[in-house]
C-alpha cells in the first residue's frame, strides 16, 4: 500500500476567543471527487475534483508545529505528490501525519533546503 498522495495545501485554524484560545488543529488538503448525490433533501450533478472533505469523511491530520514549520519556511510546494508518514501525538493522543516527503527529486530539493536538511 503506497502512502503517496498529492496534497493542494496546509491549512492551521485556531479560535482565539474560545476557553482554549492556544489550541490549533492542521489539515492536509487534497482533491477529491466530486460526486453526483441523488437523494430526497439534496442532488449535486457533478464533475471534477475538489478540496471539500466528502461526507461521511474526514480531513486527514497533520502534526501543527510541523504544519507551521512547512509554512513558515515556505519549503510546501502545493498540487505535488508526496509520501505521507504517519505517527502518534503523545500531545493529543490522536493519530496524525507526522512527517512529508515530496516524491518529486526537485522539490524534494526545495523542500530540504527549506528545512535545512542536508
Amino acid at each position: 500500500m503506497s502512502n503517496k498522495i498529492i496534497l493542494c495545501g496546509l491549512q492551521i485554524t485556531s479560535f482565539p476567543e474560545s476557553k482554549n484560545p492556544d489550541a490549533e488543529s492542521a489539515l492536509l488538503l487534497m482533491l477529491y471527487p466530486l460526486e453526483n448525490v441523488n437523494a430526497p433533501k439534496f442532488k449535486r450533478k457533478s464533475v471534477g475534483q475538489s478540496t471539500e472533505t466528502p461526507f461521511g469523511k474526514q480531513s486527514l491530520s497533520i502534526n501543527a508545529k510541523y504544519a507551521h514549520r512547512l509554512i513558515d519556511t515556505q519549503a510546501f510546494v502545493s498540487n505535488k505528490e508526496y509520501e505521507l508518514v504517519v505517527g502518534f501525538n503523545t500531545d493529543t493522543f490522536e493519530n496524525e501525519i507526522s512527517k512529508i516527503t515530496p516524491v518529486d527529486p526537485a522539490v524534494k530539493k526545495h523542500f530540504d533546503e527549506c528545512l535545512g536538511n542536508k
